[in-house]
């Protein structure tokens, strides 16, 4: 079974409009601006994880309860175009709302 996922020419597409106007201040724990920024993207990495941890937990959950899901059907999974396109997106999006402290 071919495992390869397909070649998109940009996998990281450009980031949607930029949000204008005045983003507001960051709050200040440290004495050095950047400890307090890479907090911030700590933090932001911690909610994600959180959450996708829990949904996760949830899908997997009634996947097994329903048993809609075989075993290994989760690890042989390969993403078509289109699942693979939208997971661009969505790595995109991840990692602004991460990296945004850093900004």
């Amino acid at each position: 079974m071919d495992h390869s996922h397909p070649q998109i020419a940009d996998p990281i597409p450009p980031a949607v409009a930029p949000v204008t106007g005045r983003r507001p201040e960051t709050p200040q724990f440290t004495d050095d601006p950047m400890v307090d920024r890479l907090y911030g993207m700590t933090m932001a990495l911690v909610a994600e994880l959180a959450v996708t941890r829990a949904r996760l937990d949830a899908l997997e959950r009634v996947l097994a309860r329903r048993q809609l899901v075989e075993g290994e059907a989760v690890d042989d999974f390969v993403p078509d175009a289109a699942d693979a396109e939208a997971r661009s997106r969505l790595y995109t999006e991840y990692l602004e709302r991460v990296l945004r402290p850093l900004e």
